[in-house]
Order: structure tokens, then C-alpha cells, then sequence
């Protein structure tokens, strides 16, 4: 059987100006990984993919020692842009939890994550670690989008206090989006709202953004402040989930419910 061509990412906007039977050059982090860890030769294909959606094949027709000269198959597909956009506000967590719900989240059609250094977060960011944290979640989206050949590159927004993400999703809700924080505790479910979110999806909503709290839990007064903020409370399912699937397990059914599958 055929094996799929192997992604690779383009950073900038080249692709926007690109047409078909055209050359590109794929160099830097992205060229280097391909000619000398993936030994990609002259006459292979691999599927280029930008920040905004595009997506294109392409032919190698020179590899040199960090990069390869490349021949554009197509013109780019336009920009893809799957409505409502998701968003995963996710706590940090031990164990490399919060990057595992990154990662499956990128897989799972998230647009965006936001790290939150929530109360009860136990790995808290600090000082340098706040540059060197995003980056860290913004290789590991890099690395889930060439994996799973997704269009679009999710983008890491700046880690935010529970002061700051209450601030800043009231500004969302302001612009229609719909919060919905899985909370453990609550009677609602959130396949109860289906018929809510079909209808939001119909009516054009443009956003839904999950928050998914630390292993300890989010605090009472932080929950109460988000729901101040626009936010609603709903139970994902019987099973208290961990940070590293609980988010992720919502995109999922999220993704069902508003018709970005199917």
C-alpha cells in the first residue's frame, strides 16, 4: 500500500505566493530535520503545511546537506478555516500531563491552546520559564501537526494567570464565544447541550474554548470567577478524567456535536 508523504512545516508566508511547477526551498530546523534526520532524497514527495491552513505537495529535485530544494505539485489549497474555531485553555500539570492533552488535542482539530498557571497548578511557571514553557508547547503542536498531517498550526498564546484568563475570555464572550469549564462536580453534562451546540453551529458560532483545570482541581473561587466571566460549568462524563485526557476527550466530542466531523 501507499505510504503517506511526510509533513513538513513552512513557517513564514511563502506558501501564499507559491504556484504550482514553482521552486521552494525548505531550510532551518524544518530543512535540516529532513535531509539529515529523515534522509529525504531527490524524486521523493512530502506534504508542506502553513501556520494558516495551506496545505501542498511537493517533489524534492536537489537535497543538499541541511535542505532541500523543493517543486511545488499544486497550487496551495486555500486556507482552511473550520468553523466553530476550538480552543483548549488548558492548567499546567506534572508528568508532562499538559503537554500530552497539547499533543492530542493538536491531533484532535484544537486552533489554539492557552496555558493557564492555575492556582492548584503544582508545576508553575516562572521568569524565564514562561518563554521557555510556550516554546516547549509550541514544538510539541509543531510536532503533532506533522504527525497527523493536519491543516493549520495551532497557535500557543501567552501563558495566563487566573486573573489574566478571566480577563481575558471575558473579551471572548464579549465576541460570542462559548466557555465551557469541565468541572467534576457539576449535574449538567455536556452532551446535554447538544442541541444547544448543533444550534450555535448552525447560527454561525465562531468559537468554543474548553477549560480543563489542574490535577488538584479548580478553586472555588476561581471557578465562581470564570462563570462571572461568561463561562459555564458542565460535566464531560461519569469518570473523573485526568488534565491529559480531559480536554482532548471534549474536542472530541465537540468536533462531533458541531459538525467538524462527519
Amino acid at each position: 500500500m501507499p505510504t503517506t508523504p511526510p509533513g513538513f512545516l513552512i513557517l513564514d508566508d511563502a506558501l501564499s505566493r507559491a504556484r504550482s511547477g514553482e521552486e521552494l526551498t525548505l531550510d532551518g530546523e524544518e530543512g535540516r530535520h529532513a535531509a539529515k534526520v529523515a534522509r529525504i532524497g531527490v524524486g521523493e514527495q512530502l506534504l508542506l503545511t502553513d501556520g494558516p491552513g495551506r496545505q501542498v505537495l511537493a517533489e524534492v529535485t536537489a537535497a543538499r546537506k541541511e535542505s532541500l530544494v523543493l517543486r511545488l505539485l499544486a497550487d496551495p489549497g486555500p486556507v482552511v478555516e473550520r468553523l466553530p474555531r476550538l480552543v483548549l485553555v488548558q492548567a499546567l500539570a506534572t508528568g508532562g500531563r499538559d503537554e500530552q492533552a497539547v499533543e492530542s488535542a493538536t491531533e484532535l482539530g484544537a486552533d489554539e491552546v492557552v496555558p493557564w498557571i492555575a492556582r492548584r497548578s503544582v508545576s508553575v511557571w516562572r521568569g524565564e520559564k514562561l518563554a521557555k514553557g510556550r516554546a516547549r508547547w509550541q514544538g510539541t503542536v509543531r510536532a503533532a501537526v506533522k504527525q497527523c498531517r493536519r491543516p493549520g498550526i495551532p497557535e500557543v498564546a501567552a501563558p495566563a494567570t487566573s486573573t489574566e484568563l478571566v480577563a481575558h475570555l471575558q473579551e471572548r464572550v464579549a465576541r460570542g464565544a462559548l466557555v465551557l469549564v469541565l468541572h467534576e462536580q457539576e449535574s449538567v453534562g455536556l452532551m446535554s447541550l447538544a442541541p444547544q451546540l448543533r444550534a450555535a453551529s448552525a447560527e454561525g458560532r465562531e468559537e468554543i474554548v474548553v477549560v480543563v483545570g489542574p490535577e488538584g482541581g479548580i478553586d472555588r473561587d476561581e471557578l465562581e470567577a470564570l462563570r462571572g466571566a461568561g463561562a459555564r460549568s458542565v460535566l464531560l462524563g461519569p469518570e473523573v478524567l485526568r488534565s491529559s485526557t480531559a480536554g482532548p476527550a471534549a474536542l472530541a466530542v465537540l468536533s462531533a456535536l458541531v459538525g467538524r466531523w462527519g
